[in-house]
């Protein structure tokens, strides 16, 4: 037999009358599966609600490690630059210590190519020096580290040699350059010269090969190399 419209108003009413049937209705009409999917769609919603939670947490944690990495790389940072202050305020004292050992030491160290070595400040020869060199010359030759005065010995020649010494810990281009301008300065005023680097440390290999083909005179550590050729080479551009 049809279902007529006037069976679905009967059965409407019946529900309504009876509310209680509804529920058996819908399970008759619905499977479990659309039944349970409000749960199931409740579910998810609280899952991502948690979800959500555990990604805020997440981030935050996330923020508060990148905060105590940017600090802790900014303490670095700072440690690394302290470090590096330090080193070069050593390497400061070690060179003034290095200058002061030659300055007191003169005649040890240099009384090997020259007779009574002494150190002597520039502004002892300013007046010679007045005559021949301008002002800012003479401030360039101030500069040098130490400026000894000896006499040849006997069998190398006669009369004054002037020794215009770079001392460094490290000896680099920069010392072998200021050591032969400032030689030069020093010949320009009319004084014998001779242009020397003194060090501590061993010498780059660049560095050995520069002093070596610039007729510059080295004492490290004891030992000296190119004195015999640099006051060879101070003679002969006398002569010439």
């Amino acid at each position: 037999m049809a279902f007529t419209v006037n069976d679905l108003r009967d059965l409407t009413r019946l529900l309504l009358e009876r509310p209680e049937w509804l529920g058996e209705v819908r399970r008759i009409v619905l499977t479990d599966e659309l039944l349970s999917l409000p749960d199931i769609v409740r579910g998810l919603a609280e899952a991502q609600r948690r979800t959500e939670e555990r990604l805020e947490q997440l981030t935050a944690r996330v923020d508060q490690l990148t905060e105590a990495q940017r600090r802790t790389e900014q303490s670095l940072n700072l440690l690394v630059q302290a470090v590096h202050g330090l080193e070069n305020e050593m390497s400061k004292a070690r060179g003034i210590l290095l200058e002061m050992r030659y300055r007191n030491r003169a005649t040890s160290y240099f009384g090997r190519w020259l007779r009574k070595p002494h150190v002597v400040d520039v502004s002892d020869i300013w007046d010679d020096l007045e005559d021949k060199l301008s002002l800012d010359e003479i401030r360039e030759l101030s500069n040098v580290d130490l400026l000894v005065r000896g006499q040849l010995h006997r069998k190398a020649g006669s009369g004054d040699m002037w020794l215009a010494v770079e001392v460094s810990n490290v000896i680099d281009e920069h010392d072998i350059e200021r050591a032969i301008r400032r030689a030069e300065l020093l010949r320009k005023a009319g004084f014998r010269s001779v242009p020397v680097v003194a060090g501590h440390n061993p010498l780059d290999t660049e560095v050995a090969e520069e002093i070596a083909e610039s007729h510059v005179a080295l004492l490290m550590n004891g030992s000296s190399a190119g004195w015999d050729e640099a006051l060879s080479h101070a003679l002969a551009g006398e002569q010439t």
